[in-house]
């Protein structure tokens, strides 16, 4: 369990912020951004959200009107993912991020063929782990059929050294 930490510092504020906002601008979840957060500051989970929701957030709307209330002063239905940046911070954040994540129709191109690629392999690995398991099978019924041979020769042999042992007694 980690140990509690009361004072948060500008620098784990920043450090915080920059992650949550560069994993939602690619498209990830600010719950694994928090969760690379807590591994980087040695926080919870739970402190990383508690302190974006109720510090960070806030102290952003101070500098700027949030534009989650429509004219007539209701909510509007977008949720903390979809609502549009709240400074001029994350609108930078945004584009500078927005090269990497804007689709190109080449690696499209190639993560479909490496994904088919490695559908296939899967197939053949599953195929080629049932052919490893039928001939360690048929193996062990080889390996049985040696040694009841095996054992079948001793006894013949036995059965030749007595043999001969009483026909030198009968010569004698």
């Amino acid at each position: 369990m980690k140990e509690r930490k009361d004072l948060w510092k500008p620098e784990e504020d920043q450090l915080l912020e920059e992650t949550v906002l560069e994993y939602t601008s690619n498209g990830d979840s600010k719950a694994s951004a928090f969760k690379k957060a807590s591994t980087v500051l040695g926080r919870t989970v739970s402190a990383c959200q508690y302190r974006w929701n109720m510090v960070i957030t806030k102290r952003e709307d101070h500098g700027s009107e949030k534009s989650s209330r429509n004219t007539a002063g209701t909510q509007t239905p977008e949720t903390p993912d979809t609502a549009p940046p709240a400074n001029l911070a994350q609108v930078i954040h945004f584009l500078k991020n927005y090269a990497k994540t804007k689709p190109n129709p080449e690696q499209m191109k190639e993560n479909k063929r490496l994904h088919e690629e490695q559908v296939h392999l899967k197939i053949q690995y599953e195929q080629l782990i049932k052919k490893l398991n039928e001939k360690e099978a048929e193996y062990k019924n080889h390996l049985l059929q040696y040694e009841e041979m095996a054992c079948i020769l001793k006894e013949a042999d036995q059965l030749l050294k007595n043999d001969s042992i009483e026909e030198k007694r009968a010569v004698h």
